[in-house]
């Protein structure tokens, strides 16, 4: 036995060698088939125990092992996808904004916190790493809606994503799984797990993923490709039924190509204003149009075109973690956790989707268009784009959490959990820019050189480098009552209180986008605390119906942006912390001898101060400055949620979930010296209306082997990327359609399945920016294609 068990991890161990960092071999795959099929009942662990979906009190998506491999979800990007009132925009891992039902994550500054919160296993992770973690070999991934303060704390004020991973326990079990397709991917991944003694069990899965980009920068090479490599290791040890340890370390590396930047609309450069006392519009001057500013720049293909270089995304997480439960009799259980997470991650990208065809000062780092400029008006209009802007930012984040809680139930009515919570973070952001806005000065001295004679000067370009740090403390207390009034009716009440301090600093130098100098180093040490109560009142009138109503508060603590500062004081100033109160009403139905699962969820929501992020121009030809701004008057959000899940014949099963989702901003709120004012306005990334479905076949179709076949849709109604509601940056109803096909063995020990997504290659966006009245555009992927095999032992 003890041969077998050693063959099997060393052909495990093997396979991992092949997928580790620095291997020939890339790209990862899906996950897992062997739990539920999309139908059965999920357990999660939404409230930190294991229940089933049908009873938990809150609003909660899950993705179980089976349906994240048969949609072939090897990331969180598909996951965003398929759940209305989920939205992921920037999609850099220093950039990542996640929004739910239409509160979200805007701001990513070193003292700025996110509005939801990603987990593992429980495990908060700061910033936007969780967004970059494979899903290979999940037990399920869970989506909770609205606040979730009681028992995850901060930063969940909208609402969270928890990854739960398969667990080794006394049974072996073994999957290898390999890709290929379209620009080239590559995809292998390997998982084992399974006991070394009555008492020990391991656990280790590795994956890679490998694509070429799906855009190309005709002076550089591929953009948007990816490389990346990941590991689990697990080791639980379980001596009696009473302790259970788990052990857990998980690496993740990726070398990837920067999102490729796409001019959608070129710019028309109208006013120009000249030292701040000579404003004509340019088609007022003799010989002086600007038709289409950028149109000789603008690509014919939306996903190829001249950058000025090739830039790249690349990350480097660590993880550890450690869980004891501990059952030690009369109805009590503790649970102690404790989390250690390292993260470093760095991008570069060509922001002004443009190339400059001269030479490159090094002195400025930045395109000398000098030639340009005395050539006169029409070289310079035909040769030279609006700007140039080379972004380079980098984040380290280190962090340590720690977790006790208390649990007391002997069966009775009355119910008792308590429990303390203490998270560390260090958190280093730097921001490195290179410059060269032309328009900033160039435009308006060829305005006023015509209209009063003379040569224009050359625009000078320029650079800034912007470090900003935060250390940060975070304690929670919380406890909570639950009680049953009758064998139906069972009340819950929940108190947190939380505690922030946060240690700033921000260092910034260089040359402002406006051309003055900046150099300045300031700090500041400010704390927060909350308190959080929840309430939840849950009717049970039978065992296929549970009956909520819940009321939450959230909480986000205060901080400060100025990555953009060009004073001491202005990196200074500091947003207030945001909360929110959350009331939902819930249904949850099995019906059908639980062949059919129906759940329904409305809510309204009121946040105080909410926490958002802005970007204004100080004046006509000038870049724009970003700021965050607390929405002091108020923000309302309502909807209505409905998902179902349903096993139509025994081989066929249909899923589909939808959302109506509103969110305004209410009373007077004016946001600029030009009076724009947010009142009424919807909030950023928020669709109306979104909806998915999916239809899923697994039919025998001999003794041996069976058809799996499926797809799945999904819309997403028309929606802002901006506050001001902005028309030019609005985005469209987006639809966006997958489909596979495949052959099975009866036992289910192989599988070979050819699968497409984007199947209509639907050119959808991710962001959206205007600078200079250009309208600069980011992506999904585009339509892939290939073929998976999935070996089970």
């Amino acid at each position: 036995m003890t041969s077998t068990r050693n063959l099997r991890w060393a052909l495990l161990a093997t396979v991992a060698g092949l997928a580790a960092p620095g291997t020939a071999f890339a790209q990862a795959a899906p996950n897992e088939a062997a739990a539920a099929a999309p139908g059965d009942e999920i357990v999660v662990t939404a409230r930190k125990r294991a229940e089933s979906l049908q009873d938990v009190p809150i609003s909660v998506q899950a993705f179980s092992s089976a349906a994240l491999e048969q949609a072939g979800i090897k990331d969180f990007s598909e996951v965003a996808y398929r759940i209305p009132g989920l939205k992921l925009s920037a999609e850099r891992a220093v950039d990542t904004e996640l929004f739910i039902r239409g509160i979200g994550s805007d701001i990513q500054g070193a003292g700025a916190d996110a509005a939801v919160g990603i987990f593992v296993d429980g495990v908060y992770l700061s910033r936007g790493t969780g967004s970059l973690l494979d899903l290979y070999d999940l037990e399920r991934v869970e989506v909770l809606k609205g606040p979730q303060a009681l028992r995850f704390g901060k930063s969940v004020v909208g609402g969270l994503i928890n990854y739960v991973t398969k667990k080794p326990g006394d049974t072996f079990e073994g999957r290898f799984e390999a890709s290929y397709g379209n620009y080239d991917r590559i995809d292998v991944a390997a998982s084992m797990r399974g006991p070394v003694s009555d008492t020990v069990s391991l656990g280790l899965t590795a994956s890679s993923r490998k694509h070429d980009g799906y855009a190309k920068n005709l002076r550089g090479g591929d953009e948007e490709d990816q490389n990346m490599q990941s590991v689990r290791a697990q080791l639980r040890w379980q001596p009696d039924a009473t302790l259970d340890v788990y052990l857990s370390a998980d690496y993740t590396r990726h070398r990837d190509g920067a999102r490729w930047v796409d001019i959608l609309v070129p710019g028309d450069s109208e006013e120009v204003t000249y030292l701040g006392y000579y404003a004509p519009t340019i088609d007022s001057l003799p010989g002086f149009v600007l038709p289409n500013r950028n149109a000789p720049f603008k690509s014919a293909k939306r996903r190829s075109g001249e950058h000025n270089f090739t830039g790249f995304q690349n990350s480097d997480m660590y993880g550890l973690s450690g869980t004891i439960d501990w059952q030690p009799g009369d109805g009590i259980s503790i649970t102690s956790q404790t989390a250690y997470r390292d993260s470093s991650l760095a991008a570069r990208e060509d922001g002004s989707g443009m190339f400059f065809n001269f030479p490159f000062d090094p002195a400025t780092n930045a395109p000398d268009i000098t030639s340009a400029m005395l050539a006169g008006l029409d070289t310079y209009l035909a040769t030279v784009p609006d700007s140039y802007f080379d972004s380079g930012k980098g984040e380290d984040v280190k962090q340590f959490s720690q977790e006790l809680r208390l649990r007391w139930d002997n069966g009775g009515p009355l119910r008792l959990e308590g429990g303390v919570y203490y998270l560390h973070e260090k958190i280093r952001r730097a921001e490195d820019v290179n410059f060269l806005f032309s328009d900033f000065g160039a435009i308006e001295e060829f305005a006023f050189a015509l209209a009063y004679g003379g040569i224009p000067a050359t625009p000078s370009p320029g650079s800034n480098h912007t470090v900003t740090s935060s250390r940060n403390d975070n304690i929670g207390v919380f406890g909570e009552v639950s009680f049953d009034l009758t064998d139906q009716l069972t009340v819950e009440a929940g108190l947190r209180y939380a505690y922030d301090r946060k240690r700033y600093s921000n260092n910034r130098s260089g040359v402002s986008f406006e051309g003055e100098a900046v150099n300045f180093r300031v700090g500041e040490t400010r704390s927060w605390d909350a308190w959080l109560p929840s309430a939840t009142l849950r009717y049970e009138p039978s065992d296929d119906v549970t009956l909520y109503a819940r009321y939450a508060k959230g909480y986000k603590p205060g901080g400060w942006t100025g990555e953009d500062a060009n004073t001491p004081a202005e990196a200074l100033v500091s947003f207030d912390p945001e909360t929110a109160d959350s009331f939902e009403l819930g249904a949850k139905l099995a019906l059908a001898d639980r062949r059919l699962f129906i759940n329904a969820a409305a809510y309204y929501t009121l946040y105080d101060n909410l926490q958002t992020n802005q970007f204004l121009s100080p004046g006509p030809g000038m870049p724009p400055d970003n700021f965050v701004f607390n929405a002091k008057n108020g923000t309302r959000a309502y909807g209505l949620e409905l998902d179902f899940q349903a096993r139509i014949t025994d081989t066929f099963t249909l899923s589909g979930n939808y959302a109506f989702s509103k969110c305004n901003f209410t009373g007077e709120l004016i946001i600029d010296d030009d009076g724009t004012d947010l009142d009424g306005n919807s909030c950023r990334r928020t669709p109306k209306h979104a909806f998915s479905v999916a239809a899923n076949l697994d039919q025998p179709i001999s003794e041996r082997l069976a058809l799996v076949a499926g797809t799945d849709f999904q819309y997403t109604g028309a929606n802002f990327f901006d506050n001001p509601n902005t028309p030019i940056l609005k985005f469209d109803e987006e639809v966006l359609l997958n489909a596979r096909i495949g052959v099975r063995d009866i036992d289910d020990k192989w599988e070979l399945t050819a699968w497409i997504k984007n199947l209509t290659n639907e050119l959808n966006y991710t962001s959206k920016l205007e600078l200079f009245g250009t309208i600069y555009s980011t992506y999904i992927p585009p339509r892939t294609y290939g073929l998976t095999a999935r070996f089970r032992f």
